[in-house]
């Protein structure tokens, strides 16, 4: 038996980044001496087990082979005999398929030590594109590296572009965690962007792939697309926050500018065009699987964000009603990503001129103003029920009202 560490923890190991979870590879043993010897086994496509102790994960070396649809149609062989050069065969980029042996050699037969250098995500063979899923994967590669410098090499491209036709037989779940991955990374608005360029954005993602093909009145100057500005505003929240609820709805919030009312579509019910972004939204957050909390979120900063270009110059009963969509009173995290959403819109605020500086001192100083309101001065007041409600309205409105006079 032979035990290699494999993948991600070798790849992060050349390129001097912390490794966040090790892999490892047995050669020469079976599922049952894995067992005898105390792992736990837990694949049940193919031989997965557990460490006893560090709780790491060990597969047996495998081959596969296509005999079905998608990412699921593989046959695998998990045999003895196979060698370390075979299992790492079937990995998807050359960078991912190397491994250290026992006494720390690097193995690295498809020379994937070398696309580090040369800083490019290139696929290790044509059994590439027998999975699909590789193709949102080394999107989002692609925005994971890029701040290194990475790209993706031609060849590799081109065998994404021949693939798209198979992604409809992606479960959602599995879309959702490459996804979700990309958008944590540095720099979330690459994945979008390598996907829009293959042509799998407009399969998977067609709101968004629309937004390409909508020119952007604010920033006729530059003539940017209603895409690019998506990306660019994408790209700044991911610089502000790693709050996962703020990128979703800052991608989301202009899916509405995708939709031609001069087609007839089933978008067309919806007589108020704030609505149109929420229909979108849940449509996509259905398809999709993604959870209620991050498409709660974005479906009210698809309707509301009119109010977040420049949030001082909004009323008190503006304030308010922003407040109480955002369920602010009871949940004050709300400001800060109201805040940051703001903030995300650069090129919106250059174009209107506004200082973004000072918005998150404006709403968080209106916000601790209405929470002065103490609801146990109402009901000793003698207001009872419904009236409780109706008084906390009226003074929480009536504070704003007096702060701002003496501001402005």
């Amino acid at each position: 038996m032979e035990k290699y560490l494999v993948g991600g923890a070798v790849r992060d190991t050349l390129l001097k980044l912390p490794v966040q979870e090790k892999d490892w590879v047995v050669i020469g043993s079976s599922p049952q001496e894995m067992l005898n010897i105390g792992y736990e086994q837990v694949g049940k496509d193919f031989p997965v087990f557990l460490h006893p102790e560090s709780h790491e994960e060990y597969a047996l070396a495998r081959t596969e082979h296509k005999s079905g649809q998608g990412y699921t149609g593989f046959t695998c062989n998990t045999t003895p005999s196979i060698t370390i050069e075979e299992d790492l065969y079937r990995r998807d980029l050359t960078i991912n398929a190397m491994a250290y042996d026992s006494h720390g050699n690097l193995i690295d037969p498809y020379h994937g030590q070398r696309d580090i250098q040369l800083r490019l995500l290139r696929h290790v063979s044509q059994a590439f594109n027998e999975d699909p899923l590789r193709v949102l994967r080394v999107a989002r590669f692609a925005a994971q590296f890029t701040h290194m410098n990475f790209t993706i090499a031609s060849e590799t491209l081109i065998l994404m572009q021949q693939m798209i036709h198979e992604l409809i037989s992606l479960s959602p779940e599995r879309i959702w965690t490459e996804t979700k991955k990309a958008l944590i990374t540095d720099n979330p608005q690459v994945y979008f962007i390598v996907l829009h360029h293959c042509g799998a954005l407009k399969i998977l993602f067609p709101e968004l792939d629309a937004l390409f093909n909508i020119p952007d009145p604010i920033q006729y100057r530059t003539k940017i697309n209603t895409g690019c500005h998506t990306m660019l505003t994408l790209s700044k929240s991911a610089r502000l926050t790693n709050d996962l609820n703020v990128r979703f709805s800052v991608l989301c919030r202009n899916l509405k500018k995708g939709i031609n009312s001069n087609k007839k579509n089933k978008y067309t019910k919806h007589h108020d065009y704030r609505k149109l972004g929420t229909a979108l939204i849940d449509d996509l957050c259905n398809r999709f699987k993604i959870p209620y909390e991050i498409r709660n979120f974005a479906k009210i900063i698809s309707e509301y964000h009119d109010y977040l270009y420049d949030i001082e110059t909004l009323t008190p009963e503006m304030l308010m009603t922003l407040f109480r969509v955002f369920d602010c009173w009871r949940r004050p995290k709300r400001i800060e990503q109201i805040v940051l959403v703001s903030k995300s819109d650069t090129l919106r605020h250059m174009s209107y001129k506004i200082n973004s500086s000072n918005t998150e001192g404006f709403l968080s100083t209106a916000f601790a103003v209405t929470k002065k309101i103490s609801i146990a001065d109402i009901i000793k007041d003698g207001f009872t029920g419904v009236n409780i409600s109706k008084e906390l309205y009226t003074r929480r409105l009536d504070a704003l009202n007096i702060w701002k006079n003496k501001h402005t």
